[in-house]
């Protein structure tokens, strides 16, 4: 089976770009609110008073959707997915959020949508603040209101992007386009990702990331093997992705 594309759209700046390796100022910006936080708790013994911390390892249940209605989160290292499913199981990756990231719509006295949870996609710790808490903790630290606009922004910035290629690329040029950001800072290793996870981020189905995985490995784009994916010819992806230097 082979699939190619016959046109290829103006490069721009893929979504998982944004979420796995931040997006210029706004990841900057995240940043800064983990700093800041930091030294607040260290300096203001009112404030570590009322967070309590979680730690998660890589592929556990950060956040239900019902403690997303009722409590606020502040990512304080790793990255996590903001996962939605529908009533077949299916799964799709519908944000992702680096360290300073704020979510949690308990602090808005929102309920949230119940079809959305929080997974850790690597290694993670987290501070929690309970919704009762959390909106006076908002309007007396406004850090924290700044990172959760922040954070909204980023989210919407993403699910924008994500839409926009659904309209206008094919899988393959999305499967090249993700490949070459989840490896551009592995050297070209890509571990621990499975077709599963892949098939998540571009909201498809397993066996059509894999089909076309098959036809890469083909072309001797890349080399396949149990939760590893080795990329052979950047370049070539790059013509796939339309993207040009």
């Amino acid at each position: 089976m082979t699939f190619h594309t016959r046109e290829f759209q103006p490069s721009r700046q893929s979504p998982f770009l944004s979420q796995t390796s931040g997006n210029g100022a706004n990841a900057a910006g995240l940043s800064g609110v983990a700093q800041a936080l930091t030294a607040l708790r260290a300096d203001d013994p009112a404030f570590s008073k009322v967070i309590s911390v979680k730690n998660c390892e890589k592929g556990s249940i950060v956040a239900t959707s019902d403690d997303l209605s009722s409590k606020m989160y502040v990512l304080m290292s790793g990255k996590v997915n903001l996962v939605c499913t529908n009533n077949e199981g299916r799964r799709l990756v519908i944000a992702s959020l680096e360290a300073g990231a704020i979510f949690g719509e308990g602090a808005l006295e929102n309920p949230g949508d119940p079809n959305v949870f929080v997974e850790a996609a690597e290694k993670v710790a987290l501070w929690v603040i309970p919704a009762s808490q959390a909106r006076d903790m908002t309007m007396r630290y406004p850090i924290l209101g700044w990172g959760m606009l922040q954070t909204y922004g980023e989210r919407l910035l993403q699910v924008e992007n994500s839409l926009e290629d659904v309209a206008y690329k094919k899988l393959p040029e999305r499967l090249a386009m993700l490949l070459l950001d989840l490896g551009n800072n592995a050297n070209g290793q890509i571990k621990g990702v499975s077709h599963q996870a892949l098939a998540d981020h571009l909201g498809t189905y397993r066996e059509t990331v894999s089909a076309i995985l098959r036809d890469f490995k083909r072309q001797e784009l890349v080399e396949l093997g149990y939760r590893r994916i080795t990329l052979l010819d950047a370049e070539s992806l790059k013509d796939i992705a339309g993207i040009w230097d």
